[in-house]
């Protein structure tokens, strides 16, 4: 099926004018989504075992409500399960097979200690299974940040929307669904951040900024502990860099090979000031009048920067990298300062202005 027809088969105006408060399960009106509710009035359905149904390969939920999964639970139970659910053959597994929604209803009806669901088969292909998928969950509120990246890269992998189709057709900016695609194709230790704190997603950009999943699993954990902010977190990684692009600097400077050294037992090692180390003079001899003894040498070291010295400077880095993802927005988005924003940018200038004459 070539591009243009698969992307025909969404209504995309609709979705673009369509309010949030509307969006139900007929936003996608397609020939995929009014197929599926002919067969559910027309076609007989058949038990099927339910441990031989398995979800839909392009469902992007990831995780179910434990409290509301029970509450279905047991109105199944006590009720019984209503309506059908709808699957495919599985593709590759003869006697199983996939439905294209309701997997909640099933692991609640497996719950309640029922071991077979009525099913209508039906003989879907993929693009009509990621099409049914996206149909089930856009609407839903409930979503992590992560269940919606997998559903935004689903609409644009298999029905080839492109991001500012997906951002108009769930009412959010491009940004937002951007950020949450990023998240969809980030590495499983961020991505399993995000799922434990959601509010995050702020701090998705900069962890990926730190390739090493080893560099990123001390600064995740200070994320999750709370000890280190998502506002702090811009500066954290800026210094991280830096002291790794020091650290290259020196030791390419350094010989290939450190020659060893072991002091005489019988001499004490004495450690240098920290500021500086004077250097003794050779004993001169004394049979020379007028011989003058040469000067103490004078080592200068570098200063260490003291902890309150680095965290003013992380904070500050901090603020830097802000005022860039500001700029950065203003330029996503096409406009200009407010006032209000110039009068604060102003009042920052001036800030700085100060600062530097204070030298």
């Amino acid at each position: 099926m070539s591009k243009q027809v698969k992307k025909s088969l969404l209504d995309v105006g609709y979705l673009r004018t369509a309010t949030s408060k509307t969006l139900a399960s007929s936003i996608f009106t397609s020939p995929v989504n009014e197929e599926q509710q002919r067969l559910i009035h027309e076609k007989q359905p058949e038990q099927i075992d339910i441990d031989l149904l398995q979800d839909n390969p392009y469902q992007p939920r990831q995780t179910l409500d434990e409290t509301n999964l029970q509450q279905l639970a047991d109105t199944i139970a006590s009720q019984g399960f209503q309506g059908v659910l709808v699957a495919r053959p599985h593709p590759q597994t003869d006697g199983v097979y996939q439905i294209t929604a309701g997997h909640r209803r099933r692991a609640a009806a497996k719950k309640a200690g029922m071991r077979s669901l009525p099913v209508i088969v039906h003989s879907w292909s993929d693009q009509e299974m990621a099409t049914l998928a996206a149909t089930e969950n856009i609407q839903r509120e409930d979503l992590s940040p992560l269940e919606e990246g997998k559903l935004f890269q689903l609409m644009i992998d298999e029905m080839h929307l492109t991001q500012m189709e997906v951002a108009n057709a769930i009412k959010k900016d491009r940004g937002y669904v951007r950020n949450r695609l990023r998240l969809a194709s980030a590495p499983p230790d961020i991505q399993a951040f995000i799922t434990a704190k959601p509010n995050s997603m702020r701090a998705v950009i900069y962890l990926l900024d730190i390739e090493d999943p080893v560099e990123r699993a001390p600064i995740i954990d200070r994320l999750l502990q709370r000890t280190l902010t998502t506002e702090d977190l811009p500066g954290y990684v800026e210094e991280i860099k830096r002291q790794k692009s020091e650290q290259a600097t020196i030791s390419s400077f350094a010989p290939a090979v450190e020659p060893e050294y072991s002091p005489p037992a019988s001499q004490p090692i004495e450690e240098p000031n920290e500021l500086q180390a004077v250097a003794e003079p050779d004993p001169q001899p004394t049979s020379h009048p007028g011989l003058v003894e040469p000067p103490a040498q004078t080592i200068t070291t570098k200063t260490r920067p003291s902890p309150q010295m680095k965290a003013r400077q992380t904070r500050l880095r901090a603020i830097y990298r802000q005022l860039l993802d500001y700029q950065q927005l203003l330029k996503e988005q096409e406009e200009q300062p407010t006032q209000i924003e110039r009068t604060i940018l102003q009042q920052i200038d001036d800030v700085m202005q100060q600062l530097m004459e204070e030298e």
